[in-house]
């Protein structure tokens, strides 16, 4: 934009000349006017909104995907506690989990359960 790079490199008489003219050209409000002129160029930027998800651990998932279908695949809700039951043994067989590891494996909720499992439980057959 030619009048954005002009007004940008004018002295302040010049800016109201250029805003002026601006204004009764587009018909814009002239604090209007001088958001656009001052603005910088923006570009679309996806940006992810919420916090950092702390569940996309490698170690995180293996040790929920093996409970899981050791276990006979059940729902989140049955899965917590047989995680809880299930993980000091885990460790006591000689298999090394982090520290921060076994920590969010007893902070997850059972809703948080679900939607991991939910592009899985797709792919996946429960046996009878």
């Amino acid at each position: 934009m030619s009048i954005k790079k002009r007004y940008i490199s004018s002295s302040k008489l010049e800016k109201k000349n250029i805003l002026d003219e601006f204004c009764s050209s587009c018909g814009y409000n002239r604090k209007y006017s001088i958001r656009i002129l001052n603005g910088k160029d923006k570009k679309k930027v996806l940006k992810k909104l919420g916090r950092r998800k702390k569940y996309n651990g490698e170690e995180f998932k293996e040790f929920l995907i093996k409970t899981w279908k050791a276990s006979n695949l059940p729902c989140g809700k049955r899965l917590k506690p047989i995680i809880k039951i299930w993980l000091p043994k885990y460790i006591d067989s000689g298999e090394n989990l982090s520290t921060e590891t076994i920590r969010i494996l007893n902070e997850v909720s059972a809703a948080t359960i679900d939607r991991i499992f939910k592009p899985i439980r797709l792919i996946m057959q429960k046996r009878s």
